[in-house]
């Protein structure tokens, strides 16, 4: 049945649909499927929001590989209402895209744009979905870089200064995210996040436990400007096209429903705020 598929969907759909876009060469038809393709990652995300309701938390393992030997997608609650949020933004920021795209966009370039701004949607979505540390950053990579693109794509030149910005402290975020995975990983000998959860309680007072999650809260720190850390982030926004600071925005939230799922257990450890 599709509705079992529902959640490898949620993050095909828009991956597909962002490697069509690339071969289309006419503006509007690149925005027609932009469009399309968030309102059917909305459908898919409202009808996981529904299962959780009625049967609680959803499990997906890849390929019939159980957790924690293959990748599997985990939704809760807040994961189902974080899927919504953010397709239904991207769906409504698109529709007001076109105009604005088509003024500040050179018309070659626009086939990129909507590719760009899909991958986009795609890592935000699988970052959400996750269940997998390692996959947690191979989706926030591809939500990085496509970033970068849409940002570096702004009419003004200092677009491409405020990109690159961007791109150096957004590569040290990412490389201090996967040294504190790696950290863990070393530690527990899983990546799947609700065996860290069981394991690292027995060892979170080592020195490598602590390690890994001072690396984890500034690379997650960089990756959404947290203040102390925000200084890409004025400029990015000032200069890229006028519709990617409002879509840009909801990559906060699957971030911070994916620290959610880190461990949980005395002392408390959160990744946004502080350490033990």
């Amino acid at each position: 049945m599709i509705s079992a598929q529902l959640p490898a969907l949620q993050v095909v759909v828009p991956l597909i649909a962002a490697a069509l876009c690339l071969v289309l060469s006419r503006p509007l038809a690149a925005w027609t499927l932009t469009f399309l393709a968030s309102a059917a990652a909305m459908v898919v995300s409202f009808l996981l929001l529904g299962a959780v309701m009625d049967s609680g938390t959803i499990d997906y393992a890849f390929g019939g590989w159980a957790a924690p030997f293959g990748i599997a997608y985990r939704i809760d609650l807040v994961n189902a209402y974080v899927l919504m949020i953010v397709s239904t933004i991207s769906t409504v920021v698109s529709v007001f895209a076109r105009a604005s795209v088509a003024s500040e966009i050179e018309k070659h370039n626009q086939g990129f744009f909507y590719t760009a701004w899909l991958l986009c949607l795609t890592g935000l979505l699988g970052i959400a979905i996750t269940g997998d540390a390692f996959n947690l950053f191979v989706f926030l990579e591809i939500s990085s870089l496509s970033s970068y693109v849409l940002i570096a794509m702004g009419s003004d030149r200092r677009a491409l200064t405020a990109a690159y910005q961007y791109l150096i402290m957004g590569t040290i975020g990412a490389t201090f995210i996967l040294i504190g995975v790696g950290l863990l990983y070393a530690l527990t000998g899983t990546l799947n996040m609700q065996d860290l959860a069981e394991r690292l309680p027995d060892v979170s007072g080592t020195r490598t436990a602590r390690t890994g999650f001072a690396f984890l809260t500034v690379g997650l720190g960089l990756e959404i400007a947290l203040l102390p850390l925000h200084l890409w982030l004025p400029n990015a926004y000032a200069y890229a096209p006028s519709r990617i600071p409002a879509w840009h925005k909801s990559a906060t939230l699957p971030l911070a429903s994916a620290s959610r799922r880190l461990p949980d257990s005395p002392p408390r450890y959160c990744i946004f705020l502080t350490m033990p």
